[in-house]
């Protein structure tokens, strides 16, 4: 017999400054360090094209995660240390694996318009952080992309219902956007943990309360969901199976320790890391592990 997800907890993502950009930070919290395999979850945007551009995120390190940045409208160029120089457009989903060591940019494209999405990082599992750094980019093309309801879903990662997506996971997740205006019914993973973060607009889950703009709302255990609006609302729906331990977040890095991560953030900002080339950053400084 099925059984309905409701909501178990809800958190508002909290104002944080990114870069010289103000962006709504859902994770990690106090109360909520993860959901699943995602650790980190923060919201930009609206960012107006007329205001002069910030180094959105210049070059910087990671270890042990995999970060996917995702845009509702304009467009940032992605460049790391492996050589990758990607445009990021709407609706497209680039997954960059960190493993032992990477450093990336990401550029705003100021032309292309008012910058809005979000960017989430997945951990790895304690016995694959030290895999060998790689970047995969799927066009919006290549992402399912169905009705279903009331609903328009595009899934970014993993696997919900019938479809899935060929990125290299490390760990049973999903992760999708849902546009959603009127109701739909949705058939999930019962061991996943699961959260929707409100992009846009309200969403009812199980006929609760509306949840607004900002809201993190943590889902109980079941193997449906139900969700409702009574206008146009942009959720992502995110979550799977635990993260094991020993996992610390340490700044850009997820590691076993505190100590370790303390101990990465020191060596890149002594120069220690071997010095690899970010395109477009001839000042990046040192890069990968």
């Amino acid at each position: 017999m099925s059984k309905a997800r409701s909501i178990a907890n809800v958190l508002t993502a909290k104002p944080a400054a990114l870069a010289g950009i103000s962006v709504w930070r859902a994770l990690p919290r106090r109360e909520l360090r993860r959901v699943g395999p995602f650790v980190f979850l923060d919201h930009f945007g609206p960012v107006e094209s007329g205001r002069p551009a910030p180094d959105y995120v210049g070059p910087h390190p990671h270890t042990g995660l995999q970060t996917v940045t995702y845009l509702f409208s304009g467009e940032i160029e992605h460049r790391d240390t492996l050589g990758t120089v990607q445009r990021i457009r709407p609706g497209a989903a680039n997954w960059m694996t960190a493993g032992r060591g990477i450093v990336h940019a990401e550029d705003p494209q100021p032309e292309a318009g008012p910058r809005h999405g979000v960017q989430a990082w997945v951990g790895l599992p304690p016995d694959k952080r030290d895999i060998d750094p790689a970047f995969h980019h799927f066009d919006a093309e290549q992402l399912p992309v169905w009705q279903q309801d009331d609903a328009r879903i595009r899934l970014l990662a993993g696997s919900l219902g019938t479809q899935h997506v060929p990125a290299p996971m490390y760990s049973s997740l999903v992760y999708a956007e849902i546009e959603l205006n009127g109701s739909v019914r949705l058939m999930l993973d019962a061991a996943h943990e699961l959260a929707l973060y409100v992009a846009e607009g309200a969403v009812r889950v199980e006929g609760s309360e509306p949840q607004s703009q900002h809201a993190l709302v943590q889902l109980g255990e079941g193997d449906t969901l139900q969700l409702s609006s009574e206008a146009p609302a942009r959720l992502m729906l995110l979550g799977g199976e635990h993260l094991p331990e020993p996992t610390t977040i340490w700044w850009n890095f997820i590691t076993d320790t505190v100590e370790s991560g303390r101990a990465l953030q020191a060596r890149w900002e002594a120069g220690g890391f071997p010095q690899l080339h970010v395109p477009g950053h001839d000042d990046a400084g040192p890069a990968a592990i």
